[in-house]
Order: structure tokens, then C-alpha cells, then sequence
């Protein structure tokens, strides 16, 4: 578990998430969801408030608005995921129902697509956009890709984005935290397996922050956590996907098709970036 959990740290040090996404499909080979769910999400309450600590200095008023008017619906949203957590609903096909969604919409961003929402726009419709996130958290604690890909939109920077992404996050993990304990799904041993790779965990965040401070450009480190998104989503859906309908090589190809798409995108955003520069 402890080389899993460090693996997926470094992108929650880079992006500011990502821990849960990376993390939950390789833990679910030996454990069940309703196993991990509540260690994952103790875990990651002090990596979010460690990243706001880290980003605090780099919020804006956007970043500011965006978050506080997407706050009522992660919360009520994490309160439902959590509850459905608790009854055991087959979380497998809710995550291929999302993952299903989500791919065509990073890949889309991918490509140059962007459509920012409004500032005003977003103080009317901010908590429906974060209310499925925060069901989908509550249930696996995963909600990264989209939650980013909501942010990424807004065309904020890397701090900004970072700062606006962990504030989100210290409330959906601490809200779904107080409901596992309150519906009786925490326990002390999620203390424990916390504590042993708690040394794991913070190196790997180390290490995604010095990577992190090595990309400067905004579109660089968006068009980074893009590539990111997609690869993570692409294993989450065939993953799933084998859970659903039956383990095989087959359920795969999903994950391979959205990496094929995602690597010819970044090429040419590469070779569009090279000209750019040839050209100054």
C-alpha cells in the first residue's frame, strides 16, 4: 500500500489532486471500495490543507469566488455520495457512467476548446456544476478530473488553480470525513494504515512540488494537467468497466484509445508551440 499511496502523492503535491484517482484503482485490486474510501479521504484532509497552506499566499478574487459559491454544493454533494457509500450502492458503474462523460470533455479541452463560465454566471449556477463532484466523492473519493477540469476552464494560473482546487477539497474531504464517521464507516484502523505510510505519502508530495516549480508557463502546466486527467480517467473507466461486465484484456482499449488521442493532441500542441517560438 505504501508504494502505491507514494506513487499517487506526486501528483496531489503537483496539481494539488489526483491522490485518490491515482491511487483508488490499484488499491481496489485487493481491497474494497468501502475499505479504502475512509483512509484515502483521512489522508488527504492534511494533503489539501497542506496545499492551501502552500498556494495561500497566490489566491485571487476569482479563485476566491469560484470556490465559495461551489462550496454548498460539494458539501450536500459529499453528504449523499457518503450516505450512498453506506447502503453499498455498485459505485463501479457510477464511475463508468463519469469517466464516460468526463473523457470526451478533457479531451475537447484538449484540443483548444475552452467556454469560461462568468463570474456572474458562476454565483447563480456554481453549486449545481460541484454538486455531482461532490456525490462521486462522497461514494470514492475521487472527484480530481472533473473537479480540475471545472477549474481548468476558469483559465486561471498554476497557483491560482492549485489554491481554488485544494480550498474545494479541504471541504468535500472534511465533509465526508464527519458523515463516514457519523454513518459508522470510519474506523481506527484507518488511523493506522494512515500513520504507516504517512512517511510514503509526504515524500511523494515532495517530490510533486519540486516538479510542479519546474513548470512556469500557465498553459504549459494546464495543458499538463489535461494529459494527466485523461490518462487517470481512461484507466478508471476500463478498470471499471472490468468490474461491471467481467474482467478481460478487452475492457482495456478505452484506456489505450484515450492515451492514443491525448499523446496526438500534445504533439501538436507541442509543434504548435515550437513554431510560436521560432516565430518571436
Amino acid at each position: 500500500m505504501s508504494v502505491i499511496l507514494f506513487v499517487a502523492s506526486i501528483p496531489s503535491g503537483a496539481f494539488a489532486y489526483g491522490f485518490s484517482a491515482t491511487a483508488t484503482p490499484l488499491l481496489l485490486i485487493r481491497y474494497t471500495n468501502r475499505q479504502i474510501s475512509p483512509v484515502l479521504n483521512f489522508i488527504e484532509i492534511f494533503q489539501n490543507v497542506a496545499n492551501i497552506l502552500l498556494n495561500f499566499r497566490n489566491y485571487t478574487k476569482k479563485s476566491l469566488t469560484i470556490t465559495i459559491y461551489g462550496v454548498p454544493g460539494i458539501i450536500i454533494g459529499s453528504l449523499i455520495g457518503a450516505y450512498v457509500l453506506k447502503i453499498s450502492v455498485n459505485e463501479a458503474a457510477i464511475k463508468v457512467i463519469v469517466y464516460s462523460l468526463l473523457i470526451p470533455l478533457i479531451l475537447l479541452q484538449a484540443s483548444g476548446f475552452r467556454k469560461e463560465i462568468s463570474l456572474d454566471k458562476w454565483k447563480k449556477v456554481g453549486y449545481l456544476v460541484t454538486f455531482p463532484v461532490g456525490v462521486l466523492y462522497g461514494v470514492s473519493t475521487i472527484s480530481g478530473p472533473p473537479l480540475a477540469l471545472i477549474i481548468n476552464n476558469q483559465g486561471l494560473a498554476k497557483e491560482e488553480f492549485k489554491f481554488a482546487i485544494a480550498l474545494l477539497r479541504v471541504v468535500e474531504s472534511i465533509t465526508t470525513f464527519s458523515a463516514y464517521i457519523t454513518l459508522g464507516v470510519f474506523s481506527s484502523q484507518v488511523i493506522y494504515y494512515a500513520v504507516v505510510t504517512s512517511p510514503a505519502v509526504i515524500t511523494g508530495m515532495l517530490i510533486g512540488i519540486f516538479m510542479a516549480r519546474v513548470i512556469r508557463q500557465k498553459e504549459d502546466f494546464r495543458r499538463l494537467v489535461m494529459s494527466f486527467d485523461s490518462w487517470i480517467s481512461g484507466y478508471g473507466l476500463s478498470f471499471n468497466l472490468g468490474k461491471v461486465v467481467g474482467y478481460g484484456m478487452i475492457w482495456y482499449w478505452p484506456m489505450i484509445i484515450t492515451i492514443v488521442i491525448d499523446l496526438y493532441l500534445l504533439s501538436r500542441y507541442i509543434k504548435k508551440k515550437r513554431r510560436l517560438l521560432k516565430s518571436y
